[in-house]
C-alpha cells in the first residue's frame, strides 16, 4: 500500500497567482472502465471509484484547490463522507471528458489560480512526492505527462494559458503537436512511474499494485496476488460489537468481518442487511452498499 504521508502545502495566504488547482472529471459509475470486463459490474464501478478517490486523494495532498467536474448531484456530499473538501462543478453540456476538463479549469482560472493540472482519475498508485516534482518541472506555458505505453496522457499542467486538454486516444502525440512539452523522466530528475501508471485493465491495475496502491483501491486486491479480490455479495447475520460483525456469504459459508472492512459511508449495519464485498483467504477485505 502507499502510505506516503502528504506534506504541507503552499502557504494559503500565498497570492493566488503562486498556488495551484486541480481539476479532475468523473462521469457515473455506470459507464466507468467499461474495459474492465472480466469481472461482476459492482466490483468494476467499486474500482472505478476506489481508483478516483485515492487520485483525489493524491492531489488534495498538494494543490491548493481540487475541482471535480460532474454531473452526479449527490456527489459533493459524498465526497465530503469521505473528507474530501473539494469543489464540485456541474457539466455546463454532456460534451465528453475533454470540454469538462476545460470547464473545470475556466473556473479555477476565474477564481485566481494560474497554475492549473488537469488529470485522469484512475491513478492508484500516484504519490504526492511525484505530482510535486512533476509540477516542479512543468515551467513551460504547457506540459503534460505521458502515461505508461506512451501513447496516453495523464495529466496537463497549463502555466497562465489555455489548459486546451487532448485526453483520450493517441493523446500524448496529440499533445505534443499542440505544442505542450512532454515531461519525460530526465526532465522531472527521476522516474515517476505512479504518475504514469494510469488503470484500464486487469493487467493495469497489477503493475498499480506492484508500485503501491492507495488506501481505497489496495481494498479491493488480493495482497496474495496483486489481482483484483473475489467478488461476492454478504448478509449481515450477528452483530458482535467491537469485535465486527458475522456475515454469511452468498455460497452460505459464515464468516466474521471486522470494522475495518467498511468504508467511510457505511458505518450502521443491522441483520439482514445486504452488502457487496471482496474476499481474500477466508476474509472480507471491503464490504459496501
Amino acid at each position: 500500500m502507499n502510505s506516503e504521508q502528504a506534506a504541507p502545502r503552499t502557504d494559503p495566504t500565498a497570492p493566488h497567482r503562486d498556488r495551484v488547482g486541480a481539476v479532475l472529471a468523473l462521469k457515473p459509475l455506470v459507464f466507468a472502465k467499461s474495459r474492465v470486463d472480466t469481472v461482476p459490474a459492482p466490483l468494476r464501478r467499486r474500482l472505478a471509484w476506489s481508483m478516483a478517490l485515492d487520485t483525489l486523494a493524491s492531489l488534495a495532498a498538494v494543490v491548493d484547490h481540487v475541482v471535480v467536474v460532474s454531473d452526479q448531484p449527490s456527489l459533493q456530499t459524498t465526497l465530503n463522507r469521505y473528507g474530501l473538501q473539494l469543489q464540485v462543478l456541474a457539466e455546463s453540456r454532456r460534451a465528453g471528458l475533454n470540454p469538462a476538463l476545460q470547464h473545470g479549469a475556466v473556473e479555477l482560472q476565474r477564481q485566481g489560480y494560474r497554475r492549473v493540472v488537469a488529470c485522469v482519475g484512475d491513478l492508484p498508485a500516484l504519490r504526492p512526492s511525484s505530482l510535486r516534482l512533476i509540477l516542479a518541472a512543468s515551467t513551460a506555458p504547457r506540459s503534460f505527462v505521458a502515461d505508461a505505453s506512451g501513447i496516453g496522457t495523464t495529466m496537463v499542467i497549463a502555466n497562465g494559458g489555455d489548459l486546451d486538454p487532448r485526453f483520450q486516444g493517441r493523446s500524448a502525440a496529440a499533445h505534443h503537436s499542440s505544442g505542450a512539452l512532454s515531461l519525460t523522466d530526465e526532465l522531472i530528475g527521476t522516474p515517476v512511474p505512479d504518475a504514469r501508471r494510469d488503470v484500464d485493465t486487469e493487467v493495469d491495475l497489477s503493475a498499480a499494485c506492484a508500485l503501491g496502491l492507495g488506501r481505497y483501491s489496495s481494498s479491493l486486491v488480493d495482497p496474495a496476488t496483486g489481482l483484483l479480490a473475489r467478488y461476492t455479495t454478504i448478509t449481515v447475520a450477528l452483530d458482535r460489537g467491537d469485535d465486527g460483525w458475522i456475515v454469511i456469504s452468498s455460497s452460505g459459508h459464515r464468516m466474521s468481518m471486522a470494522g475495518t472492512a467498511l468504508t467511510e459511508s457505511l458505518r450502521v449495519l443491522h441483520p439482514g442487511q445486504r452488502l457487496h464485498a471482496v474476499l481474500a483467504g477466508g476474509q472480507v477485505l471491503s464490504a459496501w452498499l
